[in-house]
């Protein structure tokens, strides 16, 4: 807060970028100070210097809110530039007036009782043509009733809503475009050459010289993370800490976790964008809900907002039913009768991407990890194809090509084939009924090596985890059950349980949220409880500033000078599943050049790579914890025996130098080098180098930019669960360690520390 004026004149600036206003006083280009009277009526006048802010060429000094410009920046990288976002953006809407224009041909234009011949005054040995079945434009308008008149009335009034949209964000496109041409050097054509770290770095180059940011000299990563994914974090947490009623019981099915396009778009239109929502504005929460005292007004309120929002979601269920009906149609028609396996393609469930996502993780770096992740997924749960299931799958594959290769071959030869009543029909089903069938036969190959198995899944649980980062810690030594892949299969579902999530929405979202009126109380304690204010950023959720300290778990931290987080949080204020580790590593990683702000955070990422550096296997059996067995199926593959292993690591472990962060500020003593270290050696913020050496290094390659931050962040993962089983005093033995048979059988609940949740059911 800044203040300007004399005596009783005040003048309080805005908590955010607002220029204050005896800077527009400034019109010259130079930086040099002015001195302004701001007396005139008196002798004893007032001298205030006033910094002159230098003008750039496309006004991005002192940027109001620069949340919408941050999110604007990364959107226009994201969708590829300007062009493309008009052409996207012209495509949708024509793409809105195509699905209206052709469902209304389709249920008024066209003359079914001609076109299935079931008209008695047709003569059924003339061939028809499209006249014949097609009604003039004049009768197919006077058969639209007046109900689907208000419907198309309705369509229209949204596609100009969307129309206006799409002209308000073309308008900030094209000052995006001009911002990345100007400020940041950086063409529309060059743009898909560029990766994000790159345009991060031009934009904090460009800060000391444009001032987007008024109350910093200088922004860093984490800043910019903080305004593009303030709402996001907010998401995460409240996701993570169990407080969204995102679990739905279905009987004779049983709990499921369920979140759909709509289902979110509706929780982030209440919780962040609404005009009554908590927020003041993108970047301020509401005083009220930072006061203790009006907690119980404030929930009162919040459930009423929640009651009119599944109460409008209740009565425009038919109609969003429809349209979801048509779009999902108009969508997959083609691709299902083309290639019908593809229902049987597994894809990342919506809550997945949110419960598996990271603090600080932005879109395009989730989508990549999950992409990454999606073989070794699909191997894993392909591993649990029950043999009855692939013998019955093979022969019903058999029967149903030979009659379909028949049914083709005639085709072929004879075109009136095809004129023979449901021959079409036929076909069309048994090219279904193949796709499908084979997508029931499982993998074939299965692994040898002495380990086969119950050991399969364990391995492909280790490569996942690897990879998704939240997976509980109980499955480790329980991944080749049943019962785990039948909840992971929650996570990776089928693309045709994706549709029928999505095709459903409007019919379950308003119970979800009928659901979340008991949660309104909950919502207000976490928006106090969990929002600090961070100069010249705002209110942001506090998880998202990775404070081990407040938000870590003991049983997730190696042990340090600081010691661990033991009585300074709660398991309130805990990340469960190792959130805030997890989160503050994979952005050491993703940002090498970041420096943490907290000394906890420092000794955290120091001890866990000095951790790590222990943990390489060299007489320790591989096979004991999840690193060892990552490090011997992704460097030297599962087949490889594991005395060549250890082998070749006692004969080729190089003599890497560990790396070191700065600890000028920290108030504890540094660690002296030991005797791997060295004293010229560059400090580095981070993980980075230190699971290269684990990974490139141990085959005596050189480690590449492009390859080293996934490494580091699955060796770091893998090292954190294993930290993390042995501090909880949990069995890390794989399965061919250990008989099965002596496994416990009542597998349906793992208890654990850490499966406590946020709020108590009512």
């Amino acid at each position: 807060m800044a203040y300007y004026g004399r005596r009783d004149v005040m003048y309080s600036a805005l908590n955010n970028e607002l220029t204050p206003p005896l800077a527009s006083l400034a019109e010259s280009t130079t930086t040099a100070p002015t001195l302004i009277t701001m007396d005139h009526e008196h002798e004893d006048s007032t001298n205030v210097i006033i910094h002159k802010v230098p003008k750039t060429k496309g006004g991005w000094t002192h940027i109001d809110d620069l949340d919408s410009f941050f999110t604007r920046m990364y959107r226009y990288y994201v969708r590829g530039g300007f062009f493309p976002m008009i052409m996207s953006d012209l495509f949708s809407l024509l793409q809105f007036i195509f699905i209206v224009w052709f469902s209304t041909f389709l249920v008024y234009c066209v003359n079914y009782p001609k076109l299935f011949r079931n008209d008695p005054n047709i003569n059924v040995t003339v061939k028809l043509t499209l006249s014949d079945v097609i009604y003039p434009p004049s009768i197919c308008v006077d058969r639209i009733t007046w109900q689907w008149w208000c419907v198309i009335v309705i369509c229209g009034v949204i596609w100009l809503m969307r129309l206006v949209l799409s002209i308000y964000h073309l308008y900030y496109a094209y000052d995006t475009k001009l911002f990345y041409n100007n400020a940041l050097k950086i063409k529309e054509s060059d743009l898909a050459w560029v990766n994000w770290s790159t345009i991060q770095d031009k934009v904090r180059e460009a800060q000391p010289e444009h001032h987007m940011c008024v109350h910093k000299k200088e922004i860093n990563e984490l800043d910019i993370y903080h305004r593009i994914l303030r709402f996001d974090n907010y998401m995460v947490a409240m996701v993570n800490k169990n407080l969204l009623p995102l679990q739905v019981y279905v009987p004779c099915i049983g709990n499921f976790h369920y979140l759909s396009r709509g289902l979110k778009w509706n929780l982030e239109f209440l919780l962040f964008t609404s005009p009554w929502s908590p927020w003041e504005n993108c970047w301020q929460l509401r005083e009220c809900y930072k006061d203790h005292s009006k907690r119980m007004v404030l929930a009162r309120q919040l459930e009423k907002q929640i009651m009119a929002l599944a109460l409008i979601n209740f009565l425009l269920a038919p109609l969003i039913q429809a349209w979801q009906i048509l779009y999902f149609f108009f969508n997959y028609a083609e691709l299902i009768k083309r290639s019908p396996g593809s229902l049987g393609l597994r894809t990342w469930s919506l809550y997945a991407r949110v419960t598996l996502r990271h603090f600080n993780e932005l879109e395009h770096e989730l989508r990549d990890r999950l992409t990454r992740a999606h073989k070794p997924a699909t191997k894993y749960l392909a591993s649990f194809t029950s043999p009855i299931t692939t013998v019955i799958a093979k022969n019903v594959v058999f029967v149903a090509a030979s009659v379909l290769g028949v049914l083709v071959v005639l085709s072929v030869y004879d075109e009136d084939v095809l004129a023979v009543e449901h021959v079409l029909t036929i076909i069309t089903i048994l090219g279904c009924v193949v796709a499908i069938a084979r997508a029931l036969i499982g993998e074939e190959e299965r692994l040898g090596a002495g380990c086969t198995g119950p050991a399969r899944g364990e391995e492909l649980f280790v490569q996942v985890l690897g990879h998704v980062h939240y997976l509980p810690a109980a499955w480790r030594g329980r991944a080749h059950t049943k019962n785990v892949a039948a909840l992971f299969q929650q996570l990776f579902q089928f693309r045709a349980v994706y549709i029928l999530f999505e095709v459903l929405s409007p019919l379950v979202s308003p119970f979800v949220l009928y659901m979340m009126k008991w949660r309104a109380l909950d919502i207000v304690d976490f928006y106090r409880n969990f929002t600090v204010n961070v100069v010249g950023i705002g209110d942001v959720c506090s998880f998202a500033q990775l404070d081990i300290r407040r938000h870590g778990h003991p049983d997730w931290q190696t042990a340090g000078k600081l010691g661990k987080a033991k009585g300074a949080n709660t398991q309130y204020n805990q990340g469960e599943g190792g959130k805030t580790e997890l989160s503050l590593v994979a952005f050491s990683c993703r940002h090498p050049g970041w420096q943490p702000a907290e000394p906890a955070q420092r000794q955290f990422l120091r001890s866990l790579r000095q951790s790590m550096h222990h943990a390489m296997p060299v007489n320790n059996p591989l096979n004991k914890t999840m690193l060892g067995s990552y490090i011997q199926q992704s460097i030297f593959g599962a087949n490889t025996p594991l005395p060549a292993v250890l082998s070749y690591y006692q004969q080729q472990r190089p003599s890497y130098k560990l790396p070191d962060m700065d600890e000028t500020s920290d108030e504890d003593e540094s660690p002296s080098p030991g005797p791997m270290q060295s004293s010229s050696q560059p400090q580095t913020s981070g993980l980075a180098g230190v699971s290269s050496a684990l990974g490139a290094s141990a085959l005596g390659l050189e480690p590449t930019d492009a390859c080293d931050n996934i490494r580091d962040m699955s060796v770091s993962t893998l090292h954190l669960y294993d930290l993390h089983l042995s501090q909880a005093g949990q069995n890390v033995s794989a399965c061919c360690t250990k008989n099965c048979s002596e496994r416990v059988q009542e597998e349906s609940r793992w208890p654990s520390s850490e499966d406590t949740p946020l709020l108590h059911h009512p």
